[in-house]
């Protein structure tokens, strides 16, 4: 591969990556670094991408107690999609303020870990769209995307 080549969706499959443990954020953050770079998306919005990748990994796990995030080239872009089966977001505008959620506990043998609460929100500010659907003992699913020369309109 060679640098500075720009991939179509055509050369990059899909990856969906399963996120079942505290350590998964960190892969997927990784292999959404390596996408973002294959589809000549710019170093400011290669980082921008990764970072919200791995904030929607890490809410899966937190939040939904796993579940699984997709990567995939669109046109002109790229999209995240985290997919869980926890207990929904009651209230999302409340749930989007920084500093509201701050981790949450899976179960007694599992301890809380503490964060700055401010996840979904800086998902809001680093990609150009974000579509948030949500349903009590449902699940959650976050569909991100960031397009290759900024915020379509």
């Amino acid at each position: 591969m060679g640098k500075g080549r720009c991939y179509s969706g055509a050369d990059l499959e899909t990856l969906s990556v399963p996120v079942a443990s505290d350590t998964d954020p960190l892969v997927v953050s990784s292999l959404a670094k390596d996408f973002a770079i294959r589809l000549g998306f710019p170093h400011v919005a290669v980082a921008q991408v990764a970072l919200a990748a791995g904030e929607l990994a890490s809410n899966c796990w937190r939040h939904g107690g796993g579940g699984r995030v997709e990567l995939r080239a669109i046109e002109n872009g790229l999209e995240v999609r985290a997919i869980d089966s926890g207990p929904g977001i009651p209230d999302l505008a409340h749930a989007e303020q920084d500093g509201v959620s701050r981790g949450r506990r899976h179960s007694p043998e599992t301890p809380i870990r503490d964060s700055l609460g401010v996840g979904l929100g800086s998902v809001r500010r680093l990609m150009d769209e974000v579509e948030v659907t949500s349903a009590p003992s449902v699940g959650t699913t976050v569909i991100a995307r960031k397009r290759l020369h900024g915020r379509a309109g």
